[in-house]
């Protein structure tokens, strides 16, 4: 049996690789890699592959109307989009929809998709990708995004494709069927459109966790909550075994405590949260704050079936949910941490 390579044991054949030290991380608003899209069309990245251990990619887009990308498809990603403000038109498969602010579309491998900005303003979107990669293709054709926008442009089919196969991505042109392109890896899977008065609602300790996607609709690639934090409410310290987190501060200031470092998180930041890292999130304000949390790979939502309640208690202590949180957590490879206020 080969043996280690030690200080006491120099000469094994084999090496073991050094520890992996990660940190956490907050991203401003705005802040991160931008670049103009064909021309107008604004994305920021405040987490690319490089952030996340290739485990994700995070980007913030804001489309003019009328924008949109071309029908295409994916041979290796699940991609998830939240509209925060705008009015999308989706086309994914058989799914059509338009939507409008808190709409979530679950966008499996395989399956043609595109959507375009109907409204009369600027959107702004959340997209994701699990895992990530697909993000340097828009980072190597897009245009420095701390210059003025140019003029709206055009890309035939072709000419995109022709630097799109290292990305595993092909686009389609437009056609009657909606299926034309699909992949035999979506087979069997459907996108899912849901609504910003529809999910899984849990509760517990002043927070709500309402799932936007987890479990067969993602592949078990990711799990998608928007989560509410009421004026007191808060996530408790605690660390993952496993899932690669990063919310984003839809509404509101949240107090973010990273590995022992406190910020103050206003909307439109990133915090990334890397597994093994201690970290809790508080709403120290009179208002509420909201956030999207995406948690990579899927499957926190069975933590959040396990030890939350469908809805508060009338008379409920925080201390009861935050004890069953602690003792259910520990079967799922979540860790209670340090924290302040009590939340430990």
């Amino acid at each position: 049996m080969p043996v280690a390579r030690t200080p006491q044991n120099p000469d094994s054949s084999v090496q073991l690789d050094p520890p992996l030290l990660r940190r956490g991380k907050v991203v401003g608003p705005g802040d991160g890699l931008s670049i103009w899209w064909m021309g107008d069309d604004k994305i920021t990245f405040p987490a690319v592959s490089e952030d996340t251990a290739g485990e994700h990619a995070f980007w913030l887009d804001y489309p003019p109307s009328g924008a949109g990308p071309p029908r295409h498809v994916h041979s290796r990603e699940e991609e998830g989009f939240f509209l925060i403000h705008g009015e999308l038109e989706l086309k994914a498969g058989l799914v059509q929809a338009k939507v409008s602010d808190g709409a979530f579309l679950a966008a499996p491998p395989g399956i043609p998709h595109e959507w375009r900005n109907v409204g009369t303003d600027r959107a702004e979107l959340i997209t994701f990708t699990a895992p990530g990669g697909n993000e340097g293709f828009f980072l190597e054709l897009g245009a420095p995004g701390d210059k003025p926008p140019g003029e709206h442009t055009t890309m035939p089919v072709r000419e995109i494709n022709a630097r799109t196969l290292r990305y595993g991505v092909t686009y389609l042109e437009s056609g009657p069927d909606p299926l034309d392109g699909a992949l035999p890896i979506g087979e069997g899977r459907s996108p899912a459109v849901v609504l910003a008065d529809e999910g899984e609602r849990w509760y517990a300790a002043g927070a709500t966790y309402n799932v936007k996607a987890a479990g067969l609709a993602t592949g078990a690639a990711y799990t998608a909550t928007e989560i509410v934090l009421e004026p007191g409410g808060g996530l408790p310290a605690h660390r993952h075994a496993r899932y690669e987190e990063a919310f984003y501060v839809l509404d509101g200031t949240a107090t973010v405590l990273v590995d022992g470092d406190a910020h103050q998180v206003p909307s439109g930041a990133l915090v990334l949260v890397p597994w093994g890292v201690h970290h809790q999130v508080q709403n120290t304000t009179n208002q509420v704050v909201k956030l999207f949390d995406l948690t990579v790979p899927g499957g926190i939502e069975e933590y959040y079936r396990r030890a939350c309640r469908p809805s508060p208690v009338p008379g409920n202590e925080p201390e009861v949910d935050l004890s069953r949180l602690t003792a259910v957590g520990r079967q799922f490879g979540i860790e209670a941490g340090p924290g302040e206020g009590g939340l430990a």
